[in-house]
């Protein structure tokens, strides 16, 4: 009784995934859009300075003098090196060769943070398969 049971299940999800297949819409698992996606705050819960948890207004905590980070504001960049030699265990002959201005690293790409936008190569990262894959999600 439960290999049929089993039997007659496994054929029902077949045929509902021929029957959304039919559709043409593309569908993604909850569990995939929860894994993957970048989780994006409501507005109504997001941080208002000087008020409480229930709307009351609030003394600031900030001192008086301090700046605050004004680390979303400001670029920073990482070049990417590599060491081929070395990291393939190569032992360059070091004796009576001159080897002054030969670089041990070469660069093969630069990281970028600019403004909470990470760039590799001047290209961002992310692009247009998450906002693809935040769309399907948001279809949902």
């Amino acid at each position: 009784m439960t290999r049929v049971g089993l039997m007659v299940g496994a054929g029902l999800l077949v045929l509902c995934g021929a029957a959304q297949a039919q559709q043409g819409r593309a569908t993604v698992d909850p569990a995939l859009c929860r894994a993957l996606t970048r989780h994006q705050p409501a507005p109504d819960v997001a941080y208002k300075p000087g008020v409480d948890v229930k709307g009351r207004a609030v003394a600031p905590a900030d001192l008086p003098g301090s700046a605050g980070s004004s680390l979303s504001t400001e670029r920073f960049e990482i070049p990417l090196t590599l060491d081929l030699a070395r990291r393939l265990g190569v032992k360059l002959p070091t004796a009576g060769l001159p080897t002054a201005g030969l670089p041990g690293a070469m660069e093969i790409g630069r990281m970028t943070l600019d403004g909470g936008r990470l760039l590799l190569n001047g290209q961002p990262l992310g692009g247009a398969s998450e906002a693809e894959l935040v769309a399907l999600c948001r279809g949902r």
